[in-house]
C-alpha cells in the first residue's frame, strides 16, 4: 500500500469510481448474523508486518488475540517470529519486499527481468519456505497503479511478464497464492487475470482490495469464469476512506446491495482483511469493528461463515482455532 498521505489522495482520485448508491433489496442484518458477526473468528488476508515502527510482531499478534483474528498473514513481508508463534495458522506471503525494493532502484522496468540478484535470493527463500510447508504464496504484488498525481508510484507492469510468471509458476506447484494490486480506474489488466489463471490452474489469484476502480458486474464474470480467481476486501470501510468518500463495498450504512449479490453468488471466492499500513497499524481494532458491523452481518450466516475464515482455512489448510 502507499504512505498515510498518498491513501487519504487516492481515496479522494477515486471517489466518482468507488461511491455507488445502495438500491432496493439489499440484505438487512438479523440478530443471528450481527451475533455471529460480532464472535466469530476471523482470517485476515490482509495483514501487513513490516517489522518496524507500529508494525511489529509483537503488536499484530496483540491486536489479533484482541481481535479474535486467529489466522492472518496474506501479504509480506515474509517475519520469522509470526511463523515462530502462529504456526500453522499464520497465512505467510513473500515478496513484496523484493519488489518494492527492485522498483526503487531499477524503477519499473526493472520489475520485468528475472535474472538479477534480488530475485534470485527471493526465489531462493520462496521455494525453501514452500518445500517446508511455510509459505502459502506471493504478495501484495503492485502491478498498474497509474496515478499522475504521485508518479513516484505510478508503473504498469503486465502480469504476463518474467517474474510474475515465476511466483506463479512456484504457486501452481506448491498450490499456493499471487496476490495482486491495482489501483486507478478499471482494471487495465483485467483479461491478464484470465490468461494467468487458465495457464496457473492450481495456483489462487487474489484480488487486493477486489480491484478498486473495476465494478463488480465485472468482477463477477471474472468470478464465474475462473474457480481459482478470489477478492480479498480491506480497505473498505471509513478507516481508510473517511467520510465523505465512504466505501466502496461497505460503509456505516451496511453493504451495499450490488456487492452482497455478488459475494452471494461466489461464496468461497471472498475473503476479509484489515490492511494495517502506513501508520494506520493502531486502527486494527477499527478496522476489524468495521468488518463485524459493517460488513458481516449483512451476509447470510452460511457466507457470512466462509467470508469470515471457511475460505481461508480450506484454500490453504489451515488448522482450526
Amino acid at each position: 500500500m502507499p504512505s498515510n498521505k498518498l491513501w487519504s489522495t487516492l481515496s479522494s482520485a477515486l471517489l466518482a469510481s468507488l461511491l455507488v448508491s445502495r438500491v432496493a433489496g439489499a440484505v438487512e442484518p438479523s440478530d443471528v448474523t450481527r451475533e455471529l458477526a460480532n464472535t466469530i473468528p476471523l482470517a485476515d488476508l490482509h495483514m501487513h508486518v513490516y517489522g518496524v515502527k507500529g508494525s511489529t510482531p509483537a503488536n499484530i499478534l496483540r491486536f489479533m488475540k484482541e481481535n479474535n483474528v486467529q489466522w492472518g498473514g496474506g501479504v509480506g513481508h515474509y517475519q520469522s517470529q509470526m511463523q515462530d508463534e502462529l504456526g500453522p495458522r499464520y497465512i505467510a506471503a513473500i515478496g513484496s519486499k523484493a519488489w518494492a525494493q527492485v522498483f526503487r532502484t531499477r524503477a519499473a522496468s526493472g520489475l520485468q527481468i528475472l535474472d538479477q540478484s534480488t530475485f534470485d535470493e527471493l526465489f531462493a527463500q520462496a521455494e525453501r519456505l514452500f518445500k517446508e510447508g511455510k509459505l502459502k504464496g506471493f504478495g501484495e504484488i503492485h502491478v498498474k497503479n497509474k496515478l499522475k498525481f504521485d508518479p513516484s508510484f505510478e508503473r504498469s507492469i503486465p502480469l504476463d511478464s518474467p517474474v510474475i510468471n515465476k511466483m506463479y509458476e512456484l504457486a501452481n506447484r506448491y498450490g499456493g497464492f499471487v496476490q495482486i494490486h491495482s489501483m486507478g480506474g478499471i482494471f487495465g489488466g483485467y483479461d491478464e487475470v484470465s490468461v494467468m489463471a487458465e495457464r496457473y490452474p492450481k495456483a489462487l489469484t487474489i484480488l487486493s482490495h477486489c480491484l478498486p476502480g473495476t465494478p463488480p458486474h465485472l468482477i463477477g464474470k471474472l468470478l464465474d469464469k475462473h474457480s481459482n480467481v478470489a477478492c480479498e476486501l480491506s480497505a473498505q470501510g471509513l478507516v481508510h476512506m473517511p467520510p465523505p468518500v465512504g466505501g466502496r463495498v461497505f460503509n456505516r450504512d451496511g453493504l451495499r446491495a450490488e456487492w452482497a449479490q455478488i459475494i452471494e453468488q461466489h461464496p468461497k471466492q471472498f475473503f476479509v482483511g484489515t490492511d494495517p499500513c502506513c501508520g494506520l497499524e493502531d486502527k486494527y481494532g477499527e478496522m476489524i469493528a468495521e468488518i463485524r458491523q459493517n460488513f458481516l452481518p449483512y451476509l447470510t450466516p452460511n457466507t457470512l461463515r466462509r467470508v469470515a475464515y471457511q475460505n481461508a482455512m480450506e484454500r490453504f489448510g489451515l488448522p482450526g482455532q
